[in-house]
């Protein structure tokens, strides 16, 4: 039995508990003190709160299975306990219901209920493999809220890896656009700047060649003018002259020896005769000077001249420096772009590797459910695990999340989870309003439940009673 005294607007109650288990309604009108009672009965069980106490009331006093407690101007608890209870650490109506729209949130305070339930605490070998840097500065002593930090942090890590990545991504394919892949063989630069300098080499050369050509053609031209302009010498007929003079100076002198009377005469004719003999000499050495100045502009001629290579060879050495060239450049350009393409693919390299690592990160994000997950196992007959911050369960239709199941199916598993935490003969208290919302199959349900499990579960519900009363169901 439940007793209250002076407590609220309850002067006197007393509540049957069933020895084998059920549920036990407190009945009456609104402001009866249906709601205050329940929360006396937890007060009393669990040691928290204070009652308010009646009017006028010195004191006031809920006795509880065992446990007393005295309400005045301070409270006091005495007694041993004799049924198990959740002693505040979870509301089963609550567990059932948050009264929260969004059902993400809902399950975060259902999760955060059950994690308070099981009594467990993450410790840091739980989190062993988790990026140390994320993990610094987080109260492990608040599991759930350990665990959405921690995610938060993963997500946000994931999101800037993702960017990176996004990023890399378009930097590599902004590369590789501007930079086709090469689609003929690769000219080597090395042997493309050796090709160029042979062919410009070979280019100078025949240039060369031209000009010394060109130079020898005028040296050639000067000389055939001036050989033209040079009359034709008789060397012969100048020496035979020269010859005959020689001869009749000879016979003049010996005529002057015989002809001592001549002497005059012969003198001048001698005279004449030498003088004529000087020009013939002076005529005889110039007509030399005269032939060596030809003999040398002949050899001149003949040993300057150059033969000027045929346009055919001025026209493949062009070619040849062209191509050379053109070759180079074509070397050059895929040497840039080969170059090019190597930082697309380690810009898509680096992609990759972002992407990896916002995948590890998102992948660990999802493993901060599985500790949770764990510490929810951890409760007897919880049927219950986290994805991705939701409660699922598995039902006929497969993985389903335990917000989705009807009424009752969520009574079902929040009672078998208390009851499996209270264990026979334990006392369960569920708030008016969560009885109410219930319809009587449910009701019905849940008595046989906890009838079956020993378990009493205390609740209330408004009636047309003019007084408090209390009926098992």
């Amino acid at each position: 039995m439940i007793n209250i005294t002076n407590i609220g607007p309850i002067a006197a109650a007393a509540i049957p508990v069933p020895e084998d288990g059920g549920v036990v309604v407190l009945r009456g009108r609104n402001g009866s003190g249906k709601s205050i009672a329940l929360d006396a009965v937890n007060a009393a069980v669990s040691g928290k709160g204070k009652p308010p106490l009646k009017d006028l009331a010195g004191k006031g006093e809920v006795q509880a299975c065992g446990a007393t407690m005295t309400v005045g101007r301070t409270v006091r608890r005495a007694g041993e306990l004799e049924v198990s209870t959740l002693e505040g650490r979870l509301s089963v109506a609550d567990l059932v219901d948050p009264g929260l729209i969004d059902p993400v949130r809902a399950d975060a305070t259902r999760i955060k209920a059950l994690v308070g339930l099981s009594g467990a605490a993450v410790e840091p070998g739980d989190l062993h493999g988790f990026p140390e840097e994320l993990i610094q500065g987080i109260d492990l002593d608040d599991p759930v809220g350990a665990m959405a930090e921690l995610k938060r942090r993963l997500d946000i890590g994931a999101k800037e890896y993702e960017k990176m990545a996004a990023k890399a991504l378009t930097e590599s394919a902004a590369i590789l656009d501007a930079n086709p892949e090469l689609s003929g063989p690769v000219i080597d630069k090395d042997q493309a700047r050796t090709r160029q300098t042979a062919a410009i080499r070979a280019f100078d050369a025949i240039q060369a060649r031209v000009k010394a050509a060109e130079e020898a053609a005028t040296r050639n031209s000067a000389a055939r003018d001036r050989l033209a302009k040079l009359p034709a010498a008789d060397v012969d007929a100048a020496q035979k002259a020269m010859a005959l003079a020689d001869e009749e100076t000879i016979e003049s002198l010996q005529f002057a020896q015989r002809v001592k009377a001549e002497y005059e005469a012969a003198v001048a004719a001698y005279k004449e005769k030498t003088a004529v003999r000087d020009l013939a000499r002076a005529a005889a050495k110039a007509a030399e000077e005269h032939a060596a100045i030809r003999a040398e502009l002949e050899r001149q001629i003949a040993e300057s001249a150059i033969n000027p290579p045929a346009p055919e060879q001025v026209e493949v050495a062009q070619a040849e420096m062209k191509a050379a060239d053109e070759n180079l450049d074509a070397a050059i350009r895929q040497g840039t772009i080969i170059e090019s393409r190597k930082a697309g693919l380690l810009k898509a390299a680096e992609a990759q590797e972002h992407a990896q690592e916002a995948t590890a990160l998102r992948r660990k994000a999802k493993q901060t459910d599985e500790v949770l997950s764990e510490i929810v196992s951890t409760l007897p007959g919880c049927p219950l695990q986290v994805t991705d911050g939701r409660l699922l369960t598995a039902t006929k239709r497969g993985p389903t999340f335990y917000a989705e199941l009807s009424m009752g199916e969520r009574w079902r598993i929040a009672l078998d989870i208390a009851i499996q935490s209270v264990g026979s003969g334990g006392l369960l208290v569920v708030p008016q309003e969560a009885w109410e919302g219930l319809d009587p199959s449910n009701r019905q349900a849940i008595a046989d439940q906890v009838r079956a499990a020993k378990v009493v579960i205390l609740t209330a519900e408004c009636s047309d009673d003019s007084s408090l009363t209390a009926e098992s169901v």
